[in-house]
């Protein structure tokens, strides 16, 4: 009878622990895969001319070119190998005096990608009152709640969540956009080089996909 007993406990253990287990499996975050290798542009893919390197462990844009407002046109930028659709993207970034950048999201080949899909836009604005072209905006859709970003050649980071149709944008740790988007759930993500004047660095690049509805903001 104790014998039958002590099995019996031990395979009811044994399956409260296999609970356990699978309940903690579901709600560990998946883990983030790394876009950058800090020493080349493995893994992405310049389109539309532009001058891209890597230096000090930073993605380096200049020279930019044809960058315009049409929606059907596309100027350089530095586009992913692959498509996302539900993800959280990382990433830190500078600018230089007067510059102009971006983070282009679900994007597609062809046309403007920032109309395509949508674009973070970047660029030298401390202090300067939000609007819907100045940095943490979804470029020309949704201006950011607050300016948080920093002084040309200080490091800002980036982190945005997109799942379904939401969006949600946090800069140097502050929320800035929660957003329903009407356009395309699935895209390339991109980094903008706009023009000969602007210098853009961005650094440790890294993405978590297929998000659960329990993932939430590290």
């Amino acid at each position: 009878m104790k014998k039958h007993l002590l099995v019996s406990l031990g395979a009811a253990i044994l399956f409260v622990l296999g609970l356990a287990h699978v309940n903690a499996s579901e709600k560990d975050p998946p883990s983030a895969e790394v876009l950058f290798n800090g020493r080349d542009l493995s893994g992405w893919i310049p389109m539309h001319g532009g001058e891209w390197s890597v230096e000090d462990g930073a993605i380096v844009g200049r020279n930019g070119v044809n960058w315009t407002t049409n929606p059907e046109k596309s100027g350089s930028w530095l586009r992913s190998v692959k498509e996302y659709s539900d993800f959280l993207f990382e990433c830190e970034y500078t600018i230089s005096k007067n510059g102009n950048s971006g983070i282009f999201l679900r994007s597609a080949i062809e046309k403007n990608p920032a109309f395509s899909g949508h674009e973070l836009q970047i660029v030298d604005d401390f202090g300067r009152v939000p609007q819907v072209y100045t940095t943490g905006a979804l470029y020309d859709v949704v201006a950011a709640a607050k300016n948080m970003s920093k002084p040309a050649g200080e490091w800002n980071q980036v982190k945005i969540m997109a799942r379904g149709a939401r969006i949600r944008i946090w800069l140097n740790g502050a929320p800035v956009v929660d957003y329903t988007s009407s356009r395309r759930t699935r895209g390339y993500l991109g980094l903008q080089n706009h023009d000969d004047a602007t210098v853009v660095r961005f650094r440790h690049l890294r993405i978590r996909e297929n998000l659960s509805a329990a993932t939430s903001l590290p």
